[in-house]
């Protein structure tokens, strides 16, 4: 082998055999692999031209220890200088095998790098001593290159299998699982472990794994191939999604399928979308066919393209009927040619526009307010006109109406006379609402009393008032102002009947009337602060043609407001009768609580003159005036009492203490309490109680109510006898009270249990407040009083309390 170093070896090392070393060089220059030889002194002794050539730089005496850089040789990170230590070459002069080591190499002959392959052994002698070594080095730039570049190929694929934002999975012959991509995991929750070797349809919905397996996997393993098919997944946590499978399948020499590769799309959200944009349109639809307002469409050429259900409704036709028609095929030539117009310009110009159109209908021409508008496409043509339209012939005609309120609002606040207020209600509603208007009101008993009539026909009037008074509407009519008066609704009706009487009609008085009585009629209440006050009854004006919604709405706000005007009316004369009874009260009051306090008064002067003056005052007369003194005392404690009751039941602390008790034993006390003011009236008492009437009542109340009807009968009818009852009536306790007196006119009788008011005459003394308090101790136990009386005989007061569970 050829030196490169002219300088002897300290020890040279084993020579060839003659005739062996040409041959040896002859073969290791011709190799197709780099040779490189050191001596046992680290020198390389010899290089052939492949290993020149391969490491680009031309061999010198250079030590083993100078290689890395010298050649420019580096570890596979193509930075880090390779170490001394870990060279091939270095190992085999230690005595190692090194096997194909990966160096990279970059020197200024190949600046671009070089990979190369390098394998070492030691070169020993016979003894075994290391002599040297050889390295075998191998340019693997193209080789390594075609590996990364596969390697990178398979990361590739494995990076967008495993990435890919849709789901890939792998089956086999059997349809078993023998890959699944990451999103696959991710999406369906599972870990790689717990499906790999599954059946792939293990992870379907019943319903799509019995799909699957009757049709989709036969024809796809005859095929070879599916697409989009929809599905259902399950999670592993049990939640369904939906996707689209499609799949590829690897098929051998004799076409049958070996493995296959599925691309799974979760459309889950997709399909939501989807429905909730059908539900979106279908909701869409729903909302222009139920739209109040019509709704329609035209194309450029003014044809119909979509007409909603109002648009059907007003002009009977059906949308299949117009499409593609345009509007000379819909209406009239004449409203045509005005919309005609409209639409060129809006289609022209591009421009919106808000106007009035005037349309036939089927009860003449409406006024509609209409928006139009153009549809623009992509490119900003005007592809479509929409039309959306509202009839505002309402809206014209409650404008009207709202001036009618308005005036008629003025009107009603003209008078706070309710009677006057009445009258004018009426006259409002005519003619503009009606031919005839009563206003009625409720009297005593059932019937309806009609309190203000207007009619077109003044003559008329009087005859209706005059009919209505001799045949006022029956009370428990199905129709008419009966009606509504009972349920405080309104009510129309084709025709009076319910006002007029049609068998009360005949004969020749009544024959104006009875042209009243084919009209329809309205009828509303008169409300106010949640009372019926009365009811506003109207006829039509027009023979034959019924109240509109519209005209009933008018009327039952005109009722309303009169109403309101009627109530503040009667608000005001009652704030006026309630000072006119307070005034009163006061007077009284002041007079009552004189009276006695006069009478003491006098008998205080009279005691003192005689304690001051001899002779003392004889027993007889000092006693006397001490009676009077506790009379006196008496009515001021009945009148406080009074007046405390009073208080007690505005301000709703009029408490009762239950506790069984027998009343007739109630009544005989206060009998006996009242026995000598009876007899210093000079009424005969009698007290009626034939058993026992047992129950759970207040005992101070209860004879509170017995001690006022007892003085009541006493006041008004001294010197006359007087009887009290107690008895048990169809399980009800009833007590009464009769004198012979004076009596209560029948006017009187119906507001005596109001306070400040008198049983009879106002020459009588007292607060007004003794059958005001009892009505209110007699309905707090649930109980009612009532009087019966006849001027110049007397009264009859009858209490009756709820039933008594403990009477025999």
């Amino acid at each position: 082998m050829a030196r490169l170093h002219d300088s002897p070896a300290p020890s040279s090392p084993r020579r060839t055999p003659p005739g062996h070393g040409s041959i040896l060089d002859a073969v290791l220059t011709s190799m197709g692999e780099g040779v490189l030889v050191a001596d046992e002194h680290q020198r390389l002794v010899f290089i052939n031209p492949k290993g020149e050539h391969i490491l680009g730089v031309g061999a010198k005496d250079v030590p083993v220890s100078r290689w890395p850089a010298h050649f420019g040789l580096y570890l596979p990170d193509q930075v880090t200088p390779y170490p001394i230590e870990r060279l091939p070459m270095s190992r085999a002069l230690r005595g190692e095998t090194v096997g194909r080591t990966e160096i990279f190499l970059r020197n200024a002959a190949r600046p671009a790098g070089t990979w190369l392959n390098v394998s070492s052994n030691p070169v020993r002698d016979e003894a075994g001593v290391v002599r040297g070594g050889v390295s075998i080095v191998s340019d693997v730039t193209d080789h390594k290159a075609t590996e990364d570049a596969l390697r990178e190929g398979r990361e590739k694929y494995r990076s967008l299998y495993n990435n890919t934002p849709v789901m890939m999975h792998s089956i086999d012959q059997q349809g078993r699982l023998i890959s699944v991509s990451d999103r696959w995991l991710t999406t369906l929750g599972y870990e790689r472990e717990e499906v790999l070797g599954h059946d792939s349809v293990d992870f379907l919905t019943p319903e799509s794994r019995r799909y699957a397996r009757e049709v989709i996997l036969p024809e796809y393993f005859r095929t070879g191939a599916c697409w989009n098919v929809p599905y259902q997944l399950v999670k592993k946590g049990g939640q369904p999604i939906d996707v689209l499978l499609s799949a590829i399948a690897e098929q051998d020499s004799s076409g049958r399928v070996v493995r296959s590769l599925a691309v799974i799309i979760d459309v889950t959200e997709r399909k939501r979308t989807e429905e909730a944009l059908l539900e979106s349109e279908k909701r869409l639809r729903s909302i222009l066919d139920n739209a109040p307002t019509v709704f329609f469409l035209l194309d450029t050429q003014e044809r119909f393209m979509f007409v909603n259900r109002e648009w059907e409704r007003l002009f009977h036709r059906t949308r299949q009927q117009v499409a593609g028609r345009t509007v000379f095929d819909v209406f009239p030539q004449e409203i045509a040619e005005t919309l005609h117009h409209a639409n060129r310009r809006i289609l022209q110009t591009g421009i919106p526009v808000e106007r009035e159109e005037r349309l036939a209908h089927d009860d003449g021409i409406h006024v509609h307010l209409t928006q139009k508008f153009p549809l623009f496409d992509a490119t900003g043509t005007a592809y479509a006109l929409c039309g959306i339209a509202t009839d505002i012939t309402e809206r014209k005609k409650m404008e009207v109406s709202q001036r009618f309120l308005a005036e008629a609002s003025r009107e009603l606040v003209t008078s706070l006379d309710h009677e006057t207020t009445f009258q004018r209600v009426a006259e409002l509603a005519v003619p503009a609402l009606a031919d005839l208007c009563v206003v009625f009101v409720r009297t005593d008993g059932a019937l309806l009393r009609p309190v203000a009539v207007a009619d077109s026909a003044p003559s008329r009037a009087a005859d209706v008032r005059e009919f209505l008074r001799r045949h006022p509407p029956a009370s428990g009519a199905p129709h008419g102002p009966s009606r509504v008066l009972s349920t405080g609704r309104s009510e129309t009706s084709e025709t009076s009947e319910g006002l007029l009487d049609p068998v009360a009609l005949d004969g020749e008085r009544w024959a104006g009337v009875r042209t009243l009585l084919d009209r329809p009629s309205l009828g509303v209440p008169l409300q106010a602060r949640g009372r019926t006050l009365g009811v506003l009854f109207l006829i039509s004006p027009k023979p034959g043609r019924a109240y509109a919604p519209t005209e009933l709405a008018l009327t039952e706000e005109l009722g309303r407001r009169a109403a309101v005007a009627i109530d503040n009316a009667q608000l005001y004369c009652s704030a006026q009768e309630s000072i006119r009874a307070r005034d009163e009260f006061l007077s009284i009051a002041s007079h009552e609580l004189k009276t006695p306090l006069t009478s003491m008064k006098l008998r205080v002067q009279q005691l003192k003159s005689a304690l001051t003056a001899p002779p003392p005052l004889p027993r007889e007369k000092v006693e006397k005036m001490l009676e009077v003194f506790e009379d006196q005392l008496q009515r001021l404690a009945r009148l406080a009492e009074h007046l405390l009751d009073v208080s007690r039941i505005n301000e709703r602390r009029l408490d009762l203490r239950l506790e069984e008790m027998d009343l007739v034993a109630v009544a005989r006390d206060v009998a006996d309490h009242l026995a000598e003011q009876l007899r210093k009236t000079g009424c005969e008492f009698e007290l009626v109680a034939r058993e026992p009437v047992r129950g759970r009542w207040d005992r101070l109340r209860l004879e509170q109510v017995m001690l006022n009807l007892l003085t009541n009968a006493m006041k008004y009818g001294a010197g006359r006898p007087i009887r009290m009852e107690v008895a048990l009536h169809e399980r009800k306790a009833r007590l009464t009270v009769e004198d012979h007196g004076m009596g209560i006119p029948p006017e009187a009788q119906g507001r005596i249990f109001e306070r400040f008011e008198r049983a009879a005459s106002r020459n009588y003394g007292g607060l007004g407040l003794g059958l005001f308090i009892t009505r209110q101790l007699v309905e707090a136990h649930g109980g009612t009083i009532s009087v019966d009386s006849t001027p110049g005989l007397g009264a009859k007061f009858t209490v009756e309390l709820p039933p008594c569970p403990l009477a025999h």
